[in-house]
C-alpha cells in the first residue's frame, strides 16, 4: 500500500510538469477516445502508430484542464502488445469510478521526466453496460394520477436540470428543475399540473469529440409526443380518452389463424393519398387519409382486403429528421412537362424543403412522425397514428411497422442528435479510434450496448401497446445480434390482450438481413443475417428468388440484365448494358435452368434442408444449391421466408420489365416489345411469390404496373416520381427522366424508353393486372397447399415434376397434394406456346376457377389432353389445375 501511494505521489509530480509543458496544445486538441473502459477492471488503450511501450512510460487518468492533478490515478500495465496496453482498473472503488466518469477524463502517457507523450479521451461503453446498466420501464415521462415521474439515463452527465415550457412555441421556459442521480438515471417529480408541457433537458457532460465540458438543451429520446421537427418534448398522458379514436380501447384485431396466411402490402403513407383528390386536402398525405373511408384509395385498399391481403407494411413514420415538419414551409412539384428533365431538376432544388422522404433517418424512436399529422405540434400526431391503425385494422388489414435502430439521422454535436448530447460515444458503434461507423448510410447504432439494446426493445414494445401494431419490419438486421433479436422477439411474445392490450403471438416480424456492415464485419458469426437466420423464427427477404425471377440484382448496372420472367433464352434483348448475361444461345440457356432451379427453392419456402432434383439431374437440398456464391435455401420454416419481387428499394418491377424487355432488338419481330408482352412478364413474375411457401409481399402498386420512371432509389425523389394513380388510369410512365442526383449516368438508356409511345400503357393494361393479382389472391388464400410450414410437410406436400425426364428451360411444373386437395401449377416462361407431358395429367383436371379464362383471356388457350397426359401452355403464363370433385 506504502508502494502505491509512493507512485501515486510521483505521478502527482510529473502530472504537474507535464500539464504545465504541454497544457496549451492539450487544450487545442481534439484528440478521438482511443482508450476504452471495458469493466471496472481494466482498461484498454490503443496506442498511436509507432508507439512502443516500455518500462519507463507511466499511464494515468487524469483530468486536462487542471493544472496541479491532485486526483490523477496510475494504472498498472496487465499486458501489452504492439498496438495496445491493457490497464488495471481493480484498485478504483465504485464510488471513484462514478466520480471519474463525470469528470472531463483523459488517459495519459508520460515518461519518467514528467514530458506527456499521449493523451486520449475514453470510450466508456463497457464500464456503463456493467456498472449503470438501467432495467426500468420508466425512463420518460410518465403520467401518474396526480403528478408525473421523469427519468433520464445519463451516468457521465455531471449535471441535468428540467426545462419546462408551457406552448410549443415558448423560448423562455415556465419552469427550471434540478433533477437527482441515482446509478446514473437522473429523475424529477412534477405536479400533475405539468401534462402537456413541453420540455428539455439541460445536461452538462464531458464530450470527447471536443474536449470540453459541454452544456446542451436536449430533447428525451424516450419521447412520446414532440413539437415539431423534434425541437422539444412533450409530457402527454397516453391513456387519455382524447389521444383515442372512438371505439380503440375494445379495437377487434382482424383475424389470423397462423403466420402462414400473412400477404404483405408495402405502402408508403404519402404514396397511398397524395395524389387522390377524393381526400380532403388537409388530409392527404397523412395518417387521417386512411380513416376517409369513401375516398378512392381508402376503397382500393379495402378491395385488396376483401380479395385476401393481410398485412399493410408501412414505411418508417416514427419521428424522421429529413422532412421538415412545418408544412408552410414546404415546396413540392406538382405539374407536367414535356421536357423530361423540368421535374428532377426543380425537386433537385427543392429536396431538402420537399416533404416527401421514406423516413429511414430516425431521430426519435418512440414519437409518431409529424409531417404526416394535421398538427405537428403535440399530441395530435399521437391520435392520428391510433386513427391510422383503427381504419387499416377494421378495413380487415394489420399493420406492419417499419422500425430503424442501425443508425440516427445524425449524430454528435448535429441539430439532430439527441444520444451524443446525453451520452457520449455510448449509442454507437465507435471505432478503436472513436470515430462512429457509418457502414449503414449515416451512424451506426451499436445495439451490443444494453442501453441501446434496451431501447430497441422498448421501443417495439412502446409501439405494440401504445398504437396496437400488428408486425414489425426491421431494417438492417445484420447490424445486430441474434440475440439482441431474439430477446425482442421473446418480449413481444409476452404481450397478451388482458394486460397489454393486443396478443404478442400473433405479432409477426420480418426484416433484411443482408452480410453487410459494421457489426458484422466485427462479429460475423453473432450478427443475424440471412445465412445465420435458421430458426430464429424471424421472416428474411428472399433476393435469391427475386433476382432469378427479375434478372440481375437491384444494382442499375444490372437493369437490363434478363431473368425467367423477363426474356432470358426465349426473348433476348442483345442490350449492350447487360452485365451478367451470356451472349450464347447455350449459356443463356443454362444460366436459365439453373434461375429456375433457384425459383423452385424458393417456392418450397426456400427451405435449407428441402431436397429436389436440379436441371442437371441430381438431388440436392436448397442449401447445397448455390446461388452468386451463397447458399440459395436458408430457412427452418416456411414463415421465416418473405418472398418478393420488387420493394421500395430498387426499380419498381414494371421499369425492371421496361429495362429488360427488348428495345428495338435487331432480327427481332417486332424489335420492340409490345406492351402486352411486357405485361405478360410483369403478370408472370408476380405470380411466383404469390404461389409460394412462405410469406408473400408485393410493392404497393405493383399491381397497377407503377412505374418510378426509372428511378433506382426514389428515397427523396418527391411526390412526383411516388405517386400512385388508384384510378387505374395511369402509371406515369415517361413522365420525367429519374432525378439526376442518382440516375444521370443512366439516363442515356432511359430517355429513349421513356420517349417510346410504345412503351406506355393503357387503362385497360393496368385493370388486366389488377383483376389478374386479385385472383391471385383468392387462390392463395382459398387453399391450404400455398400455407405450409415445416421440413416434413413442404417435402410430402411439394413436389417438381417438369425435369422427371430432363429439364426444360423457362418451364416449372409444380404439384401440390394434401388429403383433401391436389394442385397443378405451371409457370412459363417461353414467349410462345409449349406441350408438356407426364403421367400426373392422365388424372382429371381443370382450370381453377378463381384463375380461368374470364381473369386471363389467353388461359383459353390452354388444351388438356388427359388421355395423352398432356398440356398445352401458353406462352409467359401460369396456369393453376386443381383436381375434380371426387378423384
Amino acid at each position: 500500500m506504502k508502494s502505491f501511494r509512493f507512485c501515486s505521489l510521483l505521478l502527482i509530480c510529473s502530472f504537474a510538469l507535464s500539464c504545465t509543458l504541454l497544457l496549451g496544445q492539450i487544450a487545442e486538441a481534439k484528440a478521438p477516445a482511443r482508450a476504452q473502459w471495458v469493466d471496472n477492471s481494466r482498461i484498454v488503450l490503443r496506442l498511436p502508430q509507432g508507439f512502443r511501450v516500455h518500462q519507463n512510460l507511466l499511464f494515468s487518468l487524469g483530468e486536462r484542464i487542471s493544472l496541479h492533478q491532485q486526483d490523477s490515478i496510475l494504472l498498472p500495465v496487465i499486458r501489452t502488445d504492439s498496438s495496445h496496453v491493457e490497464l488495471s482498473t481493480q484498485h478504483l472503488s465504485s464510488t471513484q469510478i462514478d466520480q471519474l466518469i463525470r469528470r472531463p477524463l483523459r488517459l495519459f502517457v508520460s515518461n519518467k521526466n514528467g514530458q506527456v507523450l499521449d493523451s486520449t479521451a475514453l470510450q466508456y461503453s463497457g464500464i456503463l453496460d456493467q456498472m449503470y446498466f438501467y432495467d426500468g420501464d420508466d425512463l420518460g415521462a410518465h403520467v401518474r394520477s396526480t403528478s408525473v415521474g421523469v427519468k433520464l439515463w445519463a451516468p457521465t452527465a455531471r449535471n441535468v436540470e428540467l426545462l419546462l415550457y408551457k406552448d410549443a412555441q415558448d423560448t423562455n421556459p415556465a419552469a427550471v428543475l434540478p433533477m437527482s442521480r441515482q446509478q446514473g438515471v437522473w429523475f424529477a417529480d412534477l405536479p400533475g399540473k405539468y401534462v402537456n408541457y413541453f420540455y428539455l433537458y439541460q445536461v452538462e457532460v464531458y464530450q470527447p469529440l471536443t474536449d470540453q465540458v459541454e452544456t446542451h438543451t436536449v430533447t428525451d429520446p424516450y419521447s412520446f409526443s414532440l413539437t415539431a421537427d423534434g425541437a422539444k418534448s412533450q409530457i402527454v398522458n397516453l391513456n387519455d380518452s382524447s389521444l383515442k379514436p372512438q371505439g380503440w380501447d375494445r379495437l377487434h384485431k382482424p383475424a389470423l389463424r397462423s403466420f402462414n396466411d400473412i400477404v404483405i402490402y408495402e405502402l408508403h403513407i404519402r404514396d397511398f393519398s397524395v395524389a387522390d383528390f377524393t381526400v380532403p386536402f388537409p388530409y392527404r398525405g397523412g395518417y387521417e387519409a386512411f380513416a376517409q373511408t369513401n375516398s378512392e384509395s381508402s376503397k382500393y385498399l379495402q378491395s385488396l382486403a376483401d380479395a385476401g391481403m393481410t398485412h399493410v407494411h408501412l414505411l418508417p413514420f416514427n419521428d424522421f429528421g429529413s422532412v421538415p415538419e412545418n408544412k408552410d414551409a414546404w415546396e413540392n412539384y406538382d405539374s407536367e412537362s414535356s421536357d423530361l428533365q423540368e421535374a428532377q431538376a426543380y425537386l433537385g432544388r427543392i429536396k431538402a424543403k420537399d416533404p416527401f422522404n421514406w423516413g429511414y433517418d430516425p431521430v426519435h424512436f418512440m414519437t409518431p412522425e409529424g409531417s404526416y399529422a394535421t398538427d405537428p405540434n403535440g399530441s395530435r400526431r399521437v391520435y392520428e397514428t391510433r386513427n391510422m391503425v383503427q381504419a387499416l385494422n377494421k378495413m380487415n388489414l394489420r399493420v406492419v411497422q417499419d422500425v430503424v435502430f442501425n443508425h440516427t439521422y445524425e449524430a454528435g454535436l448535429e441539430p439532430y442528435s439527441v444520444f451524443d448530447k446525453i451520452v457520449p460515444l455510448y449509442y454507437y458503434r465507435v471505432n478503436d479510434e472513436g470515430d462512429i461507423q457509418k457502414s449503414s448510410c449515416c451512424n451506426d447504432t451499436a445495439s451490443e450496448h444494453r442501453m441501446m439494446e434496451k431501447l430497441m426493445i422498448d421501443s417495439v414494445l412502446h409501439w405494440a401497446r401504445t398504437y396496437k401494431i400488428d408486425a414489425f419490419r426491421f431494417d438492417l438486421m445484420s447490424f445486430h445480434s441474434r440475440n439482441t433479436m431474439e430477446k425482442i422477439k421473446s418480449e413481444l411474445r409476452g404481450l397478451t390482450e388482458r394486460e397489454d392490450g393486443i396478443d404478442g403471438s400473433k405479432i409477426y416480424l420480418y426484416g433484411e438481413g443482408w452480410a453487410f456492415g459494421s457489426f458484422y464485419d466485427r462479429y460475423p458469426a453473432e450478427s443475424l443475417h440471412m445465412l445465420n437466420s435458421y430458426g430464429s423464427g424471424y421472416g428474411f427477404f428472399n433476393d435469391r428468388l427475386r433476382d432469378a425471377v427479375r434478372g440481375g440484382t437491384t444494382n442499375s448496372a444490372e437493369k437490363s440484365d434478363q431473368g425467367f420472367a423477363t426474356g432470358l433464352y426465349f426473348d433476348f434483348n442483345k442490350e449492350p448494358a447487360n452485365r451478367n448475361t451470356p451472349t450464347d444461345i447455350n449459356g443463356q440457356r443454362e444460366k436459365l435452368l439453373h434461375l429456375g432451379d433457384v425459383i423452385k427453392a424458393g417456392l418450397a419456402g426456400n427451405l435449407r434442408d428441402f431436397k429436389f432434383k436440379e436441371h442437371w439431374g441430381s438431388f440436392v437440398t436448397a442449401g447445397q444449391l448455390h446461388y452468386r456464391g451463397a447458399p440459395t435455401g436458408t430457412s427452418a420454416e416456411a414463415v421465416e421466408t418473405v418472398s418478393y419481387v420488387s420493394a421500395h428499394d430498387g426499380y419498381t418491377l414494371w421499369d425492371a420489365v421496361q429495362a429488360k424487355a427488348p428495345f428495338y432488338t435487331s432480327g427481332r419481330f417486332p424489335s420492340l416489345s409490345k406492351s402486352e408482352d411486357r405485361q405478360r412478364m410483369h403478370q408472370l413474375a408476380l405470380a411466383l411469390p404469390m404461389l409460394s411457401q412462405g410469406i408473400p409481399f408485393i410493392e404497393s402498386g405493383s399491381e397497377l404496373l407503377r412505374s418510378k420512371n426509372g428511378d433506382q432509389d426514389s428515397y427523396n425523389s418527391g411526390d412526383f416520381f411516388n405517386r400512385i394513380d388508384w384510378s387505374r388510369q395511369q402509371n406515369f410512365w415517361g413522365a420525367g427522366l429519374p432525378p439526376a442526383w442518382k440516375n444521370i449516368d443512366d439516363w442515356s438508356f432511359w430517355q429513349p424508353r421513356l420517349q417510346e409511345p410504345g412503351m406506355k400503357v393503357t387503362p385497360e393494361l393496368i385493370t388486366r393486372t389488377e383483376k389478374y393479382f386479385k385472383a391471385l389472391l383468392r387462390v392463395r388464400q382459398s387453399s391450404n397447399l400455398f400455407k405450409l410450414n415445416d421440413l416434413s410437410e413442404i417435402q410430402k406436400s411439394l413436389t417438381f415434376i417438369d425435369n422427371d425426364k430432363q429439364a426444360e428451360p423457362g418451364l416449372i411444373a409444380m404439384h401440390l397434394q394434401s388429403s383433401s386437395e391436389k394442385l397443378l401449377i405451371f409457370f412459363n416462361a417461353a414467349r410462345e406456346a409449349r406441350s408438356f407431358e407426364h403421367r400426373v395429367l392422365g388424372q382429371n383436371w381443370e382450370l381453377h376457377p378463381l384463375l380461368d379464362e374470364k381473369v386471363d383471356a389467353t388461359l383459353s388457350q390452354v388444351l388438356l389432353a388427359p388421355s395423352d397426359k398432356r398440356i398445352q401452355i401458353p406462352g409467359r403464363s401460369t396456369v393453376i389445375l386443381i383436381q375434380k370433385a371426387g378423384h
